[in-house]
């Protein structure tokens, strides 16, 4: 089932349905869904997706309720992979905090901009419809993603980055370096410092996903609540070698990979 089959089960207009769609391409399910590991990470700046100032155009009722239903979806997809992953419940109470905070954001970014109009929560009945076809697809995702060797994920990470462009501009036999051997490339450039710190918060959301981490805390907060106990955890865990938790081990273990990795060429 995608976005615009489900609203329409909800009775939303579909081309309302499409355009917000389009708008805000596809919101955070899509981002997550055809997003590579750690697909966490594309959470790290929660709720920006939504605040651009093409939400001054969602004027209509209609527009208004597709609008409306994007949010839910993401929001309920989440915390429903989640659920799935750990086999707790979802509680609706943070699912009513989470959205209470995306309008709160919204607002304040509209009023900063000056617009006059600009979307507004209208308790849409979305409990009607089944979401399990959306979550189900994020956690076989974010299996696939624990099932996958860590190293591989770290060089996808140095080959798909805007450093590993740099390097090919400047050294013309970076653009003979494999994907699989994409850290390569980094140990002999003069980029080795930046893509440490580069990679450092993917590395956190990597660790928060293969542990459940994320997923335990999620549950019994918001997303946005979540994802600071995640950054704050993961930089003590790197900076100060705080270890306390299983995340955090994680944490330090693939640093020490790709310390390792670097130290290796």
């Amino acid at each position: 089932m995608n976005f615009i089959t489900f609203t329409e089960k909800l009775g939303i207009d579909r081309e309302a349905a499409i355009k917000i769609y389009r708008m805000f391409n596809g919101g955070y399910f899509e981002s997550l869904y055809y997003s590579k590991p750690p697909i966490l990470h594309k959470l790290r700046e929660w709720p920006r997706k939504y605040l651009t100032k093409r939400i001054m155009f969602v004027k209509s009722p209609q527009l208004n309720q597709a609008f409306e239903a994007l949010i839910w979806t993401d929001i309920i997809t989440i915390y429903g992979m989640s659920a799935k992953l750990i086999n707790e419940p979802i509680k609706y109470d943070i699912l009513s905090k989470n959205i209470d905070y995306v309008y709160d954001k919204i607002k304040e970014y509209s009023l900063s901009n000056k617009f006059t109009e600009y979307p507004t929560f209208s308790n849409l009945d979305l409990f009607k419809v089944d979401f399990s076809p959306f979550i189900i697809d994020l956690a076989n995702k974010r299996i696939e993603e624990k099932n996958t060797d860590d190293l591989v994920i770290i060089n996808d990470i140095a080959y798909d980055s805007k450093l590993m462009e740099e390097i090919k501009i400047k050294y013309p036999w970076a653009k003979n370096v494999k994907r699989e051997n994409a850290i390569r490339a980094f140990q002999l450039s003069d980029k080795v410092n930046e893509f440490i710190e580069y990679a450092l918060p993917f590395i956190c959301y990597l660790a928060a996903s293969k542990t459940f981490y994320f997923d335990h805390i999620l549950l019994n907060n918001t997303i946005s609540n979540t994802i600071n106990t995640i950054e704050q955890e993961g930089s003590r865990a790197i900076k100060e070698q705080e270890i306390s938790n299983e995340y955090q081990r994680k944490i330090r273990e693939l640093y020490q990979l790709l310390i390792t990795t670097l130290n290796y060429f």
